[in-house]
């Protein structure tokens, strides 16, 4: 099975140029994206009111604003595709099912900020890679905001570890947000989907070495404060598919 894209895949450089199997995949990816860019504009939105200090409404309003202009450069490129925008993310979940969490509480936002957003940057990696130019182009400046985002979050995580009780209830939440994090960011590890992306250059690496890349980085901050990954029933509780590679990664910080 591909793991890798293997050979240079031929660019495809306008709206024009896509078509096919290759469309279709594109805009499945591009709707992910979109689905997950609109939630995390909405929960950083909501997120102003519930933040304790005035520091923090700033940054997530500055945050709210930078993801909605995410958002709004996947709407252009949908509708360069022939896609209604609109129609898409009326499909999606309300942001708090999306993404688990309660909007009016600032732990699930800390929480969030922490987990969520350095998978959505892990896939933007991928997606600045990718033989559609369009796409590609744009990533670049998502993946500069992503990056102050998660900075942010791993403040966040270092603030409660500084009280055991605190680091307790974040761990409680964080328990229940991974394993979904993994589903909304990643989907499946392995599959003709994977498969296709590899092949056509849509994706560089497989979804597995894009998940044990983001879980690799966390342990690297989550060690240090003292947060360990949920125990295992908790992804099979929540359905996630995991590769064995991934479990190696997850029990060795329970």
């Amino acid at each position: 099975m591909n793991t890798a894209a293997k050979e240079v895949t031929p660019e495809v450089t306008s709206a024009a140029e896509a078509s096919g199997a290759y469309r279709e995949m594109l805009i499945r990816l591009m709707t992910r994206q979109l689905y997950a860019e609109t939630a995390t504009a909405e929960v950083f939105g909501r997120s102003i009111g519930a933040a304790p200090t005035w520091r923090e409404k700033h940054l997530a309003a500055e945050f709210a604003l930078e993801e909605a202009q995410h958002s709004q450069i996947l709407c252009n490129l949908l509708t360069d595709l022939g896609e209604d925008p609109e129609d898409i993310i009326t499909n999606r979940p309300a942001a708090a099912n999306f993404w688990s969490l309660d909007l009016d509480d600032w732990l699930h936002i800390a929480v969030f900020n922490f987990t969520v957003d350095r998978a959505g940057s892990q896939q933007i990696m991928e997606y600045r890679q990718s033989s559609y130019i369009p796409w590609s182009d744009k990533m670049e400046v998502v993946l500069a905001d992503e990056e102050e985002h998660y900075e942010n979050g791993v403040d966040n995580l270092r603030e409660y570890a500084e009280n055991p009780e605190r680091l307790a209830e974040f761990q409680k939440v964080y328990n229940s947000m991974l394993p979904v994090t993994l589903k909304r960011a990643f989907g499946r590890p392995h599959g003709a989907d994977n498969d296709f992306c590899l092949t056509n250059g849509l994706k560089r690496n497989s979804t597995e070495q894009v998940i044990n890349r983001y879980l690799t980085e966390m342990k690297g901050y989550m060690e240090p404060a003292g947060l360990k990954f949920p125990a295992m029933q908790t992804f099979d509780d929540a359905g996630v598919e995991l590769t064995d590679s991934t479990k190696d990664i997850l029990e060795s910080l329970q």
